[in-house]
């Protein structure tokens, strides 16, 4: 959904704009097309959901609309293979750390509650 061209608006520009700036998220997107294209075409959302799952987490995507809601759902109808993994985890380790509290474009505290966001 996201792209250099096409970055997210409000406090998440700006991470978007240093996630693409190396070319490495690209790399990564790049990755998640291909395993989506060995899943007839999947969503990325999917291959998200899949790769979480098949390192052993538990996943817990939201869904604005009952589309979204669906897709995470056919997520569990297929899983990704170890090789697949691989290729994603080898793209992931390219994309640099981005957050640290200091850094972070988000509040520190909730705005509701006053909780800390960052407390590490």
């Amino acid at each position: 959904k996201y792209s250099s061209e096409n970055l997210p608006s409000g406090p998440r520009k700006k991470l978007g704009e240093k996630l693409f700036e190396s070319g490495n998220l690209s790399s990564l997107l790049e990755a998640m097309a291909i395993v989506s294209a060995n899943h007839n075409g999947a969503p990325l959302s999917q291959v998200a959901v899949n790769w979480c799952r098949a390192k052993g987490t538990i996943p817990i995507p939201g869904a604005r609309s009952l589309k979204q809601a669906k897709q995470n759902l056919e997520s569990l109808d297929w899983n990704i293979s170890n090789e697949e993994m691989a290729l994603l985890d080898a793209a992931s380790a390219k994309v640099p750390a981005y957050i640290d509290s200091s850094a972070s474009p988000f509040p520190k505290k909730d705005t509701n509650t006053g909780l800390v966001m960052f407390d590490s």
